[in-house]
């Protein structure tokens, strides 16, 4: 059942039917570190940074930097808000100033479930973008969710899967689609490495994309006296 599911995931990613451009002929790439602190039983705060690229290891596409506070009100469900802060180069060609630059907010819901003892967890976020090119302003609202499953192959290695759809609340509906799929490995108690493949629909554009990234978990509350 768990290999059935990461191939159906797998299955719907994939399929691409116009002229490639330039920036779909390209393997890109995504690198990530993301940082979730515990400040209390409920609390924790959460850091991260992206770079990302339109070819492997040059022709800079963007960088975020991301910030949020959750709030965990159950076992199986937690609440953030949160903050990004984008630079964008649109253009596949050779980064050319000024770029867009992106403040982006949300609110964001997060659960897990289920589903024939499978587990899964889901994402549900509602995001403010203001976007900013040359002095003129845009504001555009989305939502966006996304689901994914995890599998370990044992007690160091775990597989992964997830979809995300984004959908705008103006103009074009549905306009942008993730899939991920990766080979994480346990490198510490609280530090994992995953790399993989995304794919990535985006404006009647079809990405290919080598994901790599580091996800740290940190423990800042403190401990109980003797």
């Amino acid at each position: 059942m768990k290999k059935t599911l990461l191939l159906f995931l797998l299955f719907i990613s994939f399929t691409k039917f116009h002229a490639q451009t330039e920036a779909e002929k390209n393997l890109g790439s995504w690198y990530f570190i993301y940082a979730t602190h515990k400040i209390s039983n409920n609390w924790s705060v959460l850091t991260g940074f992206e770079e990302r690229n339109f070819e492997a290891l040059k022709n800079y596409n963007l960088t975020l930097y991301h910030g949020a506070v959750n709030y965990k009100l159950f076992n199986n469900l937690t609440t953030s808000l949160g903050y990004m802060y984008l630079d964008i180069d649109r253009t596949f060609d050779p980064d050319v100033d000024p770029n867009l630059k992106e403040k982006r907010y949300y609110e964001q819901v997060f659960f897990k479930s289920s589903i024939l003892k499978h587990p899964f967890d889901h994402r549900i976020r509602l995001e403010h973008r203001h976007l900013n090119s040359m002095g003129n302003t845009t504001i555009i609202h989305r939502i966006r969710y996304r689901f994914r499953t995890k599998v370990n192959l044992n007690n160091t290695f775990y597989v992964t899967a997830s979809n995300e759809s984004f959908f705008n609340f103006k103009g074009d509906l549905y306009q942008e689609n993730r899939f991920i799929a990766a080979l994480g490995l346990k490198a510490t108690k609280n530090i994992a490495l995953e790399a993989g493949y995304l794919g990535h629909y985006i404006n009647n554009l079809h990405l290919d994309r080598l994901q790599v990234g580091i996800y740290i978990n940190t423990d800042l509350r403190k401990k109980a006296k003797n």
